[in-house]
């Protein structure tokens, strides 16, 4: 298979933006959602049968960010450990490898 090569700097600012990307998704989002504000469903009124709905979308609600979070999570260390590994090897990688960045980038200033 053939390889591809990346230009290491460019590599590293992205892997760079990653890092702070997970910064704040540990740092602010996910303690938001597993300790903080949104980690209790707010008051939803008093009419009839408001807050067994309400509270029931809520839950379903939490559930399906905090379960998206942990794919995005998962996703950007991921990206992050194959940025590093492609940095390792001086922007040197296989072509699926290269597909996947390119996938995931716009490619302006990847190339070496």
């Amino acid at each position: 298979m053939a390889n591809r090569a990346f230009d290491p700097a460019a590599l590293e600012r992205y892997r760079q933006f990653l890092g702070d990307l997970i910064d704040e998704l540990e740092n602010d989002i996910v303690p938001s959602l597993r300790d903080g504000a949104l980690k209790k469903a707010p008051a939803f009124g008093s009419s009839p049968g408001a807050t067994e709905h309400a509270a029931a979308e809520y839950a379903d609600f939490h559930a399906t960010t905090w379960r998206n979070l942990q794919y995005l999570r998962g996703t950007l260390y991921g990206l992050r450990a194959g940025l590093q590994s492609a940095i390792d090897n001086g922007g040197v990688v296989d072509q699926q490898t290269a597909t996947d960045i390119l996938r995931l980038t716009d490619g302006d200033d990847l190339y070496a």
